[in-house]
């Protein structure tokens, strides 16, 4: 199945944020839910194998969008040989865009391809999220390929490429990790050190940073992810065990 999302932000007056354009075919629907959010709501079951889903996002400058889903995504096989899922979200950013989807779980026998391409303005601002679970329950693992790209005027800050999953080339047990979460930031801020941690790191970028972790759990990467991304008095606590008193 062909999934087609498209929404379009842009300030409005007062600088409130109007959606001029917000429109879907296919598996998915959008519902505006704030101020300055959508929800994207499956309308049927899947992903299933062979189906193919692109999320269309501008943000204006001045205006704001948040784009959350309303539950995990379930990929699915199909029956026999199951050629992959895809899903590919193409945004072009001049004002703020926070990414934040549940996350996507990938049953055994089924592989899907997440592709993130942003083109950012002058002084587009980007928050985005990634949670990734192979196999359910006492289930075999999928297999999940994830790209993102980002560019500001044209220029690459970041393009990377991981695989996770059965036959991906660096997922060799015993170094084979059934969860993963990625955040990338970019608000303008000046580039933080590098911090690592128990299978997590961050990675500076210029105007902000981002950062991975994994897991046999998905609570587990992401407690490890909230570990390397706290405030700097946070991670000196995480790492040394510690929490700091708020008096």
């Amino acid at each position: 199945m062909r999934t087609v999302v498209e929404v379009v932000a842009r300030r409005g007056p007062g600088g409130r944020t109007v959606l001029p354009v917000m429109r879907a075919s296919g598996q998915l629907a959008v519902r505006r839910t704030g101020a300055a959010s959508v929800h994207l709501v499956a309308t049927a079951f899947g992903p299933l194998g062979g189906d193919d889903a692109e999320i269309r996002l501008v943000v204006e400058e001045g205006a704001r969008l948040s784009v959350h889903t309303v539950a995990a995504a379930v990929v699915l096989p199909q029956r026999g040989a199951s050629p992959p899922s895809r899903q590919a979200v193409r945004a072009e950013v001049a004002g703020t865009l926070d990414l934040a989807p549940e996350p996507t779980v990938v049953t055994a026998r089924a592989t899907h391809e997440a592709d993130l391409l942003v083109q950012l303005g002058p002084d587009g601002a980007l928050n985005a999220t990634e949670q990734v679970l192979l196999g359910r329950t006492e289930e075999e693992p999928g297999r999940w390929t994830g790209t993102t790209r980002v560019e500001r005027a044209s220029r690459p800050l970041l393009h990377t490429t991981v695989g996770l999953g059965p036959g991906a080339p660096a997922w060799l047990p015993p170094v084979a990790p059934r969860a993963y979460v990625s955040t990338l930031r970019l608000y303008g801020d000046a580039p933080p050190g590098v911090v690592t941690g128990d299978d997590a790191v961050r990675l500076p970028l210029p105007g902000g940073w981002v950062a991975t972790a994994w897991g046999a759990e998905l609570h587990e990467a992401a407690a490890r992810l909230a570990a390397v991304t706290a405030p700097a008095g946070e991670l000196v606590a995480a790492a040394t065990g510690l929490v700091p008193s708020h008096r």
